[in-house]
């Protein structure tokens, strides 16, 4: 009989998790995860990346508070990768939140195929006129040279008088 490893074992528990993760079962990812904690020697990479997954974990259930105490625990970890997705982590987790603007509506749509989807017209508040623009038209226009630009001739007169002056 073959002997498995704990870390063999971290590393597909590591796997499973990261998998509900991906499918949005945080629950079970976090399960999973804390089951591959202990088995990993945190050090290593696949131990950063069991820790990196579980505060995304927290995070996505509303334990952000759990997240960023684990982000901030990785920030002198041995490895470099997992140190940086900490930090990049800890800056989201902790980064103030935005306010939402008034009348402004963004549309995500959900996309059973990318043949099905169809645009729907965003609600406008009643103030809103069908012919505002949302940026401001600028006209492209061709250079005029016909128009005589004396400042360039004094300019060029100046220098000339300039250079003469200065060779005598």
């Amino acid at each position: 009989m073959e002997d498995i490893s704990a870390e063999q074992v971290a590393a597909e528990l590591y796997q499973q998790g990261v998998s509900n993760f991906e499918r949005g079962n945080y629950q079970q990812a976090i399960a999973l995860l804390e089951r591959a904690r202990p088995l990993s020697m945190l050090e290593t990479k696949l131990g950063g990346d069991i820790l990196v997954w579980l505060a995304n974990s927290y995070d996505a259930i509303g334990r952000t508070e759990e997240a960023i105490a684990l982000c901030r625990s990785l920030k002198k970890h041995p490895v470099g990768d997992i140190r940086k997705a900490s930090r990049y982590m800890l800056g989201i987790l902790t980064a103030p939140q935005l306010s939402k603007l008034e009348g402004v509506v963004s549309e995500v749509p959900i996309l059973e195929s990318p043949d099905t989807y169809e645009s729907k017209p965003i609600a406008r508040s009643k103030g809103d006129s069908v012919e505002q623009k949302p940026f401001r038209e600028v006209p492209l226009e061709k250079p005029n040279f016909n128009n005589k630009n004396n400042f360039l001739w004094f300019a060029i007169a100046f220098c000339l008088m300039l250079l003469v002056l200065w060779a005598k």
